[in-house]
């Protein structure tokens, strides 16, 4: 999906937003004066092994613990290992960690996760599957393979051969570097914030990207983007009223144009949306006006979930139907929407009671918990 995306700052944070169809459709905060660890790569120390959560608690950072879970309990504390952040941390959770590092190029993810080669879903077409597998398949060792990512598909051998390369002998750098130093050293930084603020794009994935940050702008046509630097004071704003949707995705309410509104908790638990009829005023056939309202609201969940990053299990309690028929076209109208989403996402089931289920692959924390809603004042 070709992206536009808009770049400002915010006090300390730099936001940005990825336009889709001229429509806001996933946000990205950093607070400047916070590090991002995930993606990070540390010697880390074992402290205790916990059995009955099948996981260890490791000390990463000097006196910054992070969660892993085992799949076997053959760890003891104590014991120095290589781990990599995969999830930020919460005020209730750790962060996150794997012993399974992935090292991510422009064509290629090194895994030391399978020794195997894996290929990018999006790349439909058999043979050419097939040709990009037979040219990884040596590249392949022991302690590592290899994820052939979309970009994949239009680039030279001699490119991803030389990518292979440069991920491998990082690799072999990073398990070298855990052999002899201390525990709690950085043996590789995260992805960049730029990284992070072009939600992982490439320049040949992106139609344009607008900024009024002079030096982030220098920097991404350096590197092949398609920059427009939007010098004047307050344009990005005035145009594209950021803080105003920022502000509608940190409300708890949403007003659909139906005249229904969404009412969306978000916990570290799970995320509640609850639609409700609102100012809807209904035809004389009741099932038809709730038909209508619930598919109305799928939609707008399925965008406010992408917009607020919510992630992990998600319930929807939509407004009772009676028809089994119905709930099944809801079900299956909601994945659609889902579908669309740049993470994976997955309508789970419709309860007894009437609640819908959903899954979210988690990568950052929410919105709600990347800014907060008093800066854009």
């Amino acid at each position: 999906m070709s992206a536009q995306i808009i770049i400002t700052k915010i006090k300390n944070h730099m936001i940005s937003a990825w336009l889709h169809d001229h429509e806001i459709v996933e946000f990205q905060c950093c607070n400047t004066k916070q590090k991002n660890i995930v993606g990070s790569i540390y010697l880390g120390k074992v402290k205790n092994v916990v059995k009955n959560i099948n996981g260890a608690f490791v000390e990463f950072e000097k006196g910054e613990l992070g969660f892993l879970p085992m799949r076997d309990l053959s760890l003891k504390a104590e014991e120095e290992i290589i781990v990599q952040v995969k999830k930020e941390g919460s005020r209730e959770k750790k962060p996150l960690l794997s012993q399974q590092i992935e090292l991510t190029g422009k064509y290629l993810v090194l895994t030391s996760d399978k020794a195997a080669i894996g290929i990018s879903n999006k790349i439909k077409d058999r043979e050419q599957r097939q040709e990009l597998r037979e040219m990884a398949e040596p590249m392949v060792t022991e302690s590592y393979g290899f994820i052939l990512r979309t970009s994949a598909a239009g680039a030279s051998r001699e490119a991803v051969m030389r990518e292979a390369q440069e991920l491998a002998d990082k690799y072999e750098e990073i398990v070298r570097k855990g052999r002899y130093r201390t525990p709690f050293q950085l043996l590789e930084v995260n992805q960049d914030m730029e990284s992070m603020l072009l939600f992982g794009k490439l320049p040949d994935q992106t139609e344009q990207v607008i900024t009024d940050q002079d030096i982030l702008a220098d920097s991404l046509k350096r590197q092949g983007y398609n920059v427009r630097y939007a010098a004047e004071a307050g344009e990005i704003e005035r145009q594209y009223r950021i803080r105003h949707f920022l502000r509608e995705a940190l409300s708890r309410k949403i007003w659909m144009r139906s005249g229904g509104f969404l009412y969306i908790e978000q916990t570290e638990a799970m995320a509640v949306i609850d639609v409700n009829t609102g100012k809807s005023i209904g035809n004389k056939n009741k099932a038809d006006h709730i038909r209508k309202i619930n598919l109305e609201a799928a939609k707008e969940a399925a965008r406010q979930i992408r917009l607020r990053n919510l992630s992990g299990i998600i319930v929807i309690d939509f407004i009772d139907m009676k028809s089994e028929y119905d709930k099944e076209t809801l079900l299956r109208v909601m994945q659609q929407y889902l579908d669309q989403d740049s993470k994976k996402a997955a309508a789970v089931d419709i309860t007894k009671l009437g609640l819908m289920e959903i899954t979210r692959k988690k990568e950052r924390n929410p919105l709600f918990r990347q800014i907060d809603i008093d800066i854009l004042d």
